[in-house]
């Protein structure tokens, strides 16, 4: 469609010169005729010039309206875990999203890297505009232990617009240009790990402390239960009736 539109421009623009020159030539440029058809040509001049340009301002917003789903290996997403991820950069959703690689990416087990475990199911079924989805590739450590050459891999995104028309594209993805790279160059990341530990911490704290609440309710209640003369804690400990050990440790919190 837009060589269509391109081709009737260019006919339009070739069609005036020649009808500019065909008229110099035949009536002279003596004569009113001749500038009056000059004036005519350079007029639709004008109005090609300006069609040209809306022509590709209209080219431009179609373009931004199609999908370009894009895959890239993102490591700062989560801590310490390498991501395969796909973003939709178009205007426009992506259906049947699939990758197909030129060296298969595999995780440090050998493990082929895929969104679905679905044979012959697309990668991604559906991809909104500006969408993105990420699968877990590997421990940032294994990964880069297990290849240590080449961790740069190329392929094609293949994938439908919602007109159900098909379209491929060219992708490259590196993993190489971070392994000597700062994989964090801000502590948010990792400040937000930490932050999440908060209330695991919490509770084991408030289970110790739950834990030394009993303790302390079971010695002061035996503690209420013996009167405090010698002899009487001396024959309830022969009985039975307080524990040595339980005692023992009354004794030494009462102190």
């Amino acid at each position: 469609m837009y060589w269509f539109v391109r081709s009737l421009l260019v006919a339009a623009t070739v069609a005036s010169l020649a009808v500019i020159g065909a008229v110099f030539y035949a009536i002279g440029p003596r004569q009113n005729e001749t500038w009056a058809v000059l004036a005519a040509a350079l007029a639709v001049l004008t109005s090609v010039v300006a069609s040209w340009g809306s022509q590709r301002v209209l080219e431009l917003q179609q373009e931004e309206r199609k999908p370009y789903p894009y895959p890239s290996v993102d490591v700062s997403g989560r801590y310490s875990l390498l991501q395969l991820r796909i973003t939709n950069f178009g205007g426009g959703t992506a259906r049947d999203v699939r990758l197909v690689w030129d060296r298969p990416l595999l995780n440090s087990k050998g493990e082929l890297v895929r969104f679905t475990l679905q044979e012959g199911a697309p990668d991604v079924p559906v991809l909104l505009p500006r969408e993105s989805v990420a699968v877990l590739i590997d421990g940032h450590v294994q990964f880069y232990q297990t290849y240590a050459q080449n961790a740069d891999y190329s392929g094609w995104v293949e994938y439908s617009d919602t007109s159900g028309k098909r379209a491929r594209h060219a992708f490259f993805v590196s993993a190489e240009k971070y392994r000597k790279s700062l994989t964090y160059d801000q502590e948010v990341l990792k400040t937000h790990y930490q932050l999440q530990q908060i209330p695991d911490k919490l509770e084991e704290l408030a289970s110790e402390v739950a834990e030394f609440r009993k303790v302390i309710g079971e010695l002061l209640e035996n503690r209420r239960a013996v009167p405090d003369n010698p002899a009487v804690q001396q024959d309830a400990t022969a009985n039975g009736t307080i524990d040595s050990g339980r005692w023992a440790e009354r004794q030494d919190v009462k102190r």
